[in-house]
């Protein structure tokens, strides 16, 4: 199946992966791009949507 010597290195891989993503996310030059994502969800104004997103609300009114 491997053995210990595979097992070791895989959870070092994963563990890196994981530093890694935790890293990327909590850089400083990300974070305006994580302020203006979260505070989206707040600001006024119709959502850009695909129009097939529109054709589907439009059937649902009819």
């Amino acid at each position: 199946m491997g053995g210990p010597g595979f097992q070791a290195l895989y959870t070092l891989l994963v563990f890196g992966v994981i530093l890694i993503v935790i890293g990327w996310a909590y850089w400083p030059r990300n974070k305006d791009k994580f302020e203006r994502k979260g505070e989206s969800i707040f600001e006024d104004g119709e959502i850009d949507r695909s129009p097939e997103r529109k054709k589907q609300e439009s059937s649902k009114d009819e």
